[in-house]
């Protein structure tokens, strides 16, 4: 089994990264053996995207002067996915939204039928935004929600509790439960990506082969044509 885990938090060890360290901890107790890539956006430090469409063309970026496109590929390979954000201006970070725009993740569907949980950590109000934020760009990029947690806690506090450390225990059952019994995507996801894919995606696509072959490629790869 194999796990990806995005810390989208420019501080390393803040709030998002102890509830995500905690999520990937009890994991690893339940499964021994699980592999566990674990990424830092802030050391990554993405570059923006600046909408060349190379990834559509190519299937994948021209920028390879940072870690994304190596991190793209990690969780192409991975079998579930965990997304996490603090929240800044009532959405998530700045550095998180930087990657899944560098990141490709959306047209060519790069979690199709992958379980992720989305993570956002919050100290006033709108974490339901940020972590809104997350739910869809997961299910945009072909993927489902099998999990979340939203953590409220102060500036610089530790925000495990032991009632949030019940929540994550009760999240990481329910991860590692969709993944070893290869769950099907809930059916309203279901719906939504054969609606996205037949009706938007495909025709788009299709129109112009040429400037969208790095994407009918990661289809035909992915068996979603």
């Amino acid at each position: 089994m194999i796990i990806t885990v995005v810390n989208g938090s420019p501080r390393k060890n803040g709030a998002t990264s102890k509830v995500l360290t905690y999520l990937y901890k009890d994991i690893e107790r339940l499964i021994p053996d699980v592999k566990i890539n674990y990424f830092d956006l802030s050391e990554v430090n993405p570059s923006y995207c600046i909408g060349c469409l190379n990834c559509y063309k190519m299937g994948k970026c021209i920028n390879q002067n940072d870690k994304v496109e190596y991190i793209h590929d990690i969780i192409t390979k991975s079998d579930g996915v965990i997304f996490g954000s603090p929240t800044y201006g009532s959405s998530v970070t700045g550095l998180f939204k930087v990657f899944t725009d560098r990141a490709h993740m959306m047209l060519e569907r790069l979690l199709y039928r992958k379980p992720c949980i989305a993570v956002t950590t919050y100290e006033n109000a709108r974490g339901s935004k940020a972590i809104s934020f997350i739910k869809s760009m997961v299910l945009d990029s072909g993927g489902y929600v099998c999990g979340s947690l939203s953590i409220k806690t102060g500036f610089n506090q530790n925000p495990i509790t032991e009632k949030v450390e019940s929540k994550i225990q009760k999240v990481s059952k329910k991860f590692i439960y969709c993944i070893e019994e290869k769950k099907n995507p809930p059916v309203l996801s279901q719906i939504y990506n054969f609606i996205a894919i037949n009706a938007v995606l495909k025709p788009m696509a299709f129109k112009d082969i040429e400037q969208y072959k790095g994407i009918i490629d990661r289809w035909e790869e992915q068996g979603i044509i």
